[in-house]
């Protein structure tokens, strides 16, 4: 039976007063989180390089509030019932563990530099949904435009190449707009990172605290 692996787990801390000069959201009362999961899947006919390494790939898996996260979290978590998902090198993953792991990995949260520095990359992407287009959503449409322009594709406005890891910016227009899309957050954004390390990426990096103004 195919089922998907998770090898590592990680979390970047935004912290709102990073966020609010650039976007006048009102979710930016509190810091936001993305959280990064690395996974593949268990079919053997997928591997790397000479055939010694399953494929393996880093994806946005939550962005918000660490609350917001979670709530999807114990979504994903149902996955581990009937053996859907586990942890790599385990032979079951129980939704409580992974629920667990997920919320620890949160409270640990790095500074987006520390991830930066160790070659992970978060890419946003976004497109308007499609359907019929209610007075809210224009009014959403035309405040993102005011303060990025988009690109069109056909007739969708489509917004891309942000920088979540980089560009402060960047991370207040996907946090605060990309739920126009209605994709999954995994489908709107595009992560690289290293896949095969012996450690977890996080290993040995301090939790951020944002200094006391």
């Amino acid at each position: 039976m195919s089922y998907r692996i998770v090898y590592d787990l990680a979390a970047v801390r935004l912290p709102a007063a990073t966020l609010r000069p650039h976007v006048a959201d009102s979710s930016f009362y509190a810091d936001q989180y993305l959280l990064m999961e690395l996974g593949g899947d268990n079919d053997n006919n997928v591997y790397e390089g000479r055939g010694s390494l399953r494929a393996r790939s880093w994806s946005l898996i939550g962005a918000g509030q660490s609350w917001e996260i979670m709530r999807e979290v114990v979504q994903y978590a149902a996955s581990c019932e009937g053996g859907g998902m586990r942890f790599s090198g385990a032979s079951e993953t129980q939704a409580e563990t992974y629920i667990r792991k997920c919320r620890t990995v949160l409270r640990d949260a790095v500074g987006a530099q520390a991830l930066l520095d160790r070659g992970m990359t978060c890419t946003g992407h976004f497109a308007l949904r499609k359907g019929p287009v209610s007075a809210w959503l224009q009014k959403r449409v035309d405040e993102l435009s005011t303060i990025k322009a988009p690109e069109r594709t056909g007739e969708t406005p489509v917004w891309s190449w942000l920088n979540l890891l980089r560009d402060p910016k960047d991370a207040a227009i996907f946090l605060a707009y990309s739920n126009l899309d209605d994709a999954p957050v995994y489908n709107r954004a595009t992560v690289h990172g290293p896949c095969h390390e012996r450690h977890s990426i996080m290993k040995g990096l301090t939790p951020f605290v944002e200094r006391a103004a």
